[in-house]
C-alpha cells in the first residue's frame, strides 16, 4: 500500500511525500516519484497529510462510551438549565429508571432541590464535567440509604445543610455512595468508546483505571486500538502486568494526589476565596510506599496531581523514588505548578500528561477560584521547557477525545499567551510525546521498521487512520 501526501515523520528522515506500507510496517518513505517507481503495482491512496498515528494520553474510554449514551451536559454552567434537561429525559422513561449525565460546571454547590422537582419519580446521578463531584436527588439519596448519620467517607465528602442533613451534593470518594447503585458499565460500554475514538483517527489509547474486559477484547484480537493500561492502586494486584497480544499492555498503577479545580478538591498551598484548600485523597507517603512496591515489581508509576500542593508533593515523592524507576514516572494533569517547583521537574525519569483544552473551560476556573495566580495555570510552554517528554490527552469523557480542541488550547492560551505551543509540538505531545510517555520507544514516528500506525488528515482535521497495517477512512 502506497500513501501520498504531505508526510511529518518525527523522526530524523523530517518530511517526505509518500509512505509504502507493508506487513504492518512502514517499509519506505521518499518522494512520490520514487516510491511510485519503486512499487508500480502497489495500491495507491491520496491525502492531504499524513502523521504518525495520534495517541489519545489521557482517557477513560469505558466511561466515555457510557457517556454517548447518557445526558450530555457539556456547557451548562446554571442549575436550573441542567434540571430542565433532567426533566426533558423524566418524561421520556418509566419512573424508577436511573437519569444519569455528566458535564455541568456551576459556580456553587445546589442542592437537591430542584433534582426533586424535575424527577420526583426517578433517582438522578449527575457528574460534574471533572467527574470529581455529583450531584443527586433525595431518592437516589433514599436508595443508597444516605442520612444525617451517614459519615463521610475517607477522600470524600457529603455536604450538608444547617442541620446536619445531605444536600445532594457529594465530593470525590462520597460519590461512590449513590453511584455504586447505579448499573455497571460492560463490555458494549468499553467497546464504544473504543470505537470512537479509532473513528476520530486515533490509533493509541492511554487508559486509565480499572475495567474488567480489556484482557477477553486483547484475547479475542477485537481492540480497535493499542492500549497503554494504568490500574488504579486498588486493583492492580487482579491482572497480569506485561504485553497481551500486541494491542495491550498493563503498565503502570496510577495514585491520586489530590481532585479537580472545578469541584475545589485540587490541593492547594494558597486558599480557594472561601479558605479552603482542596482535598489530599491519598497521602504522599502512602504513594511513595505503596509506589515503590510497583517499581519493584516493574511496573511504572502515574500519580493523578492538578493543585500546586499536589504537584509539589508528588515530585518530592518521585524523586525520593527514582533509584527503583525501570519506566518513567507519569504526572497527570499538573495543572497548577509555582514557580518555585519548576527546577524540581528536571533529572527526574518522568513523562507529562496534560490536557490543555481544559483550559477552554477552566480558564474562568482559575480566575475565580485562584485570583490573582493565573500565571500558575497551565504552564504549556514552562513544562515543555522542562525537556520532559509532554504527551496530551483529553481526559474524556470530562472532554470530549477531539484534536482540534487540544490545538487551540495550547496554540491560543486564554490566560497567558506566553504560553502557547506551535502546532507541530501539538502534534508531537499527540504522537512521539505520547508514545515515550508510554515507553513505546517503536511508535509516535515515521520511519522504516516501524509499526504502520498512522492518522489521515484533510482539511486539518483527521478522516482516517492506517492501524496495524490496515487502511480505515471515514
Amino acid at each position: 500500500m502506497l500513501l501520498l501526501g504531505k508526510v511529518t515523520t518525527l523522526s530524523e528522515f523530517g518530511e517526505a511525500e509518500a509512505v509504502f506500507v507493508q506487513n504492518g510496517r512502514i517499509a519506505d518513505l521518499g518522494s512520490r516519484e520514487e516510491l511510485g517507481a519503486r512499487y508500480p503495482g502497489a495500491p495507491r491512496y491520496t491525502f492531504e497529510a499524513i502523521t504518525p498515528g495520534l495517541h489519545e494520553a489521557h482517557a477513560h474510554p469505558q466511561l466515555w462510551g457510557q457517556q454517548l449514551e447518557s445526558l450530555d451536559l457539556q456547557g451548562l454552567t446554571e442549575p436550573e438549565a441542567v434540571a430542565q434537561k433532567v426533566a426533558e429525559r423524566a418524561r421520556q422513561l418509566p419512573p424508577g429508571r436511573w437519569i444519569r449525565g455528566a458535564g455541568y460546571l456551576f459556580r456553587a454547590y445546589p442542592t437537591r432541590r430542584l433534582l426533586d422537582e424535575a424527577a420526583p419519580h426517578h433517582p438522578v446521578y449527575l457528574q460534574s464535567r471533572d467527574l470529581h463531584s455529583a450531584w443527586v436527588n433525595s431518592l437516589a439519596l433514599s436508595l443508597a440509604g444516605i442520612g444525617a448519620e451517614t459519615p463521610d467517607p475517607p477522600g470524600g465528602a457529603l455536604l450538608r445543610d444547617e442541620h446536619g442533613a445531605p444536600t445532594g451534593y457529594l465530593l470525590e470518594n462520597a460519590q461512590a455512595l449513590v453511584g455504586r447503585l447505579l448499573p455497571a458499565p460492560g463490555k458494549a460500554e468499553l467497546k464504544r468508546g473504543l470505537e470512537d475514538l479509532a473513528r476520530r483517527g486515533y490509533t493509541a489509547v492511554h487508559h486509565m483505571g480499572w475495567c474488567r474486559f480489556e484482557l477477553a477484547l486483547a484475547l479475542a484480537d477485537e481492540l480497535p486500538v493499542r492500549l497503554w493500561w494504568a490500574l488504579d492502586r486498588d486493583q492492580w494486584l487482579e491482572a497480569p502486568a506485561g504485553w497481551h497480544g500486541d494491542r495491550l499492555e498493563f503498565a503502570a498503577v496510577k495514585f491520586f494526589a489530590d481532585g479537580a479545580l472545578g469541584s475545589r478538591t485540587a490541593w492547594m498551598l494558597e486558599p480557594y476565596p472561601d479558605g479552603s484548600t482542596g482535598m489530599m485523597l491519598e497521602a504522599p507517603e502512602q504513594i511513595e510506599q505503596e509506589g515503590r512496591r510497583v517499581l519493584e515489581a516493574g511496573l511504572g508509576l502515574t500519580v493523578h496531581a492538578i493543585g500546586t500542593r499536589a504537584v509539589r508533593e508528588v515530585l518530592e515523592v518521585f524523586h525520593r523514588l527514582k533509584p527503583w524507576a525501570r519506566r518513567p514516572f507519569r504526572m497527570e494533569h499538573v495543572q497548577h505548578v509555582r514557580d518555585a517547583e519548576l527546577p524540581r521537574f528536571t533529572g527526574l525519569p518522568l513523562a507529562l500528561s496534560l490536557q490543555p483544552m481544559h483550559l477552554l473551560d477552566d480558564a474562568e476556573l482559575v480566575r475565580r477560584h485562584q485570583p490573582g495566580r493565573e500565571a500558575e495555570a497551565f504552564r504549556l510552554r514552562d513544562l515543555w521547557n522542562t525537556g520532559l517528554p509532554v504527551a496530551f490527552g483529553s481526559d474524556a469523557p470530562v472532554m470530549p477525545p477531539i484534536f482540534e480542541l487540544n490545538l487551540r488550547a495550547a496554540t491560543q492560551h486564554p490566560l497567558n499567551p506566553r504560553q502557547n505551543l506551535s502546532p507541530q509540538q501539538v502534534l508531537w505531545a499527540h504522537t512521539r510525546g505520547a508514545a515515550l510517555a508510554a515507553g513505546w520507544l517503536e511508535h509516535g514516528h515515521i520511519r522504516p521498521g516501524a509499526p504502520a500506525d498512522l492518522t489521515l488528515w484533510e482539511g486539518g482535521r483527521p478522516i482516517g487512520r492506517v492501524f496495524a497495517g490496515r487502511l480505515e477512512v471515514g
